[in-house]
């Protein structure tokens, strides 16, 4: 068994606007056709500590079935046999702001564990933790679903991340974007400096999306990526 863990998330958004989908795909895309209007918040802060819930707030969403518990140390994505991607993701956007999430990453060749920020028409802001990797994190963004060729990323080291828990945090605003871990800024992307002369800079409101998938399935084209071919059924305990 192979589970992520997610303590908390503080979300501080100058404005927010939503709607909800599983990750990296979309119901509506208002780059396509006429869409319905996003669901917003009350107030420009919120904040969650999964430790203190034994049900789902009624903001969050599952996908259809999606393994996660709530318990003492949050909420735990599992990922317990093939073909399982346990996803979560909040019902509102918001357009700019800071995201704090506080996250142990799940252990495992092939497990990926994902907190994702993204839009109806496929913007997207990455933190991606690869289960055998035990000393980094990797970042990336992409604009309107277009991947280019996937050269955006980067590892910045952070200490045992399947074991340990870390606040990784993103500063989106119009100018820039900055991810940092523990208070410690890792890397910062000018929009003007994002691909297609900052065309491909994430520019429209966003869902906060967390996930656990295989990107070590035998038959992904991921495999390589994501370390090597996923034990499957995987081995237990992976907590």
């Amino acid at each position: 068994m192979h589970t992520s863990t997610l303590l908390g998330a503080v979300l501080a958004a100058g404005s927010i606007l939503c709607q909800a989908n599983a990750q990296v795909t979309t119901e509506c895309d208002p780059t396509k056709v006429t869409c319905p209007n996003d669901q917003g918040l009350p107030t420009d802060t919120y904040s969650i500590d999964f430790t203190t819930t034994k049900t789902l707030p009624p903001e969050w969403q599952l996908a259809n079935y999606a393994n996660v518990g709530l318990g003492d140390q949050g909420a735990e994505l599992t990922f317990a046999k093939r073909y399982d991607a346990p996803t979560m993701w909040t019902k509102f956007k918001f357009f700019f702001g800071r995201v704090e999430f506080v996250v142990k990453a799940a252990p495992g060749v092939g497990i990926i564990s994902s907190m994702v920020l993204l839009s109806d028409d496929l913007d997207e802001i990455d933190w991606e933790f690869l289960g055998g990797v035990t000393t980094n994190v990797q970042t990336n963004y992409f604009g309107k679903g277009y991947t280019g060729t996937y050269n955006r990323s980067t590892s910045p080291a952070v200490e045992s991340p399947q074991t340990q828990f870390h606040t990784y945090a993103l500063d989106w605003t119009t100018e820039a974007l900055i991810w940092s871990i523990d208070g410690v800024v890792v890397r910062t992307l000018k929009a003007a400096d994002a691909d297609g002369n900052g065309d491909q800079y994430p520019q429209s409101p966003m869902k906060v999306s967390l996930s656990l998938w295989d990107g070590g399935d035998p038959d992904s084209p991921t495999k390589e990526w994501a370390g090597g071919v996923t034990p499957i059924p995987p081995p237990e305990p992976y907590t």
